[in-house]
């Protein structure tokens, strides 16, 4: 190698380590600021206290729903109306109406009266053993701030 080529990877290397040397180290992101959460991984955070919802049936406008195909929310607080056993479902006791008409409660639709594991073809006289709980797909409708932006 010449003298002159030797000399031009020097300035080359030279000026390479000279950028490299001005650039900030990266910044490191802080754990707490890592993730959803609010706080530090080793943190047990405690969401906000939630306000029953305490409305009477009627009280309240019924809110679409968040997707094509979810359940409802139930408007109305449903404190008084539990629990949900095996003989008793005060939500079919309202809701176990043929039609809805205005300021009446909405019926429970056609398909909850469907055994979908043994008659999956025939609608039956009273709600199906597995939609009998409905608060296993239906919940009380509150007014909360979300956990996270969306």
């Amino acid at each position: 190698m010449t003298p002159a080529a030797v000399a031009a990877v020097a300035a080359v290397a030279l000026a390479a380590a000279l950028a490299a040397a001005k650039e900030p180290a990266p910044r490191s992101i802080p754990e707490r600021r890592i993730g959803l959460a609010k706080g530090g991984p080793e943190e047990v955070l405690v969401p906000a206290p939630v306000k029953e919802n305490d409305s009477a049936p009627g009280d309240r406008p019924v809110r679409p729903r968040a997707f094509p195909g979810a359940p409802p929310v139930i408007p109305h607080g449903i404190a008084d109306f539990l629990p949900i056993t095996r003989e008793a479902n005060a939500c079919v006791d309202c809701h176990g109406i043929a039609e809805k008409r205005k300021g009446e409660p909405t019926p429970i639709p056609a398909s909850h009266y469907v055994d979908q594991r043994n008659a999956p073809e025939k609608r039956g006289e009273r709600v199906a053993g597995a939609r009998w709980s409905c608060t296993a797909c239906h919940l009380p409708q509150h007014e909360v701030a979300p956990l996270v932006k969306n």
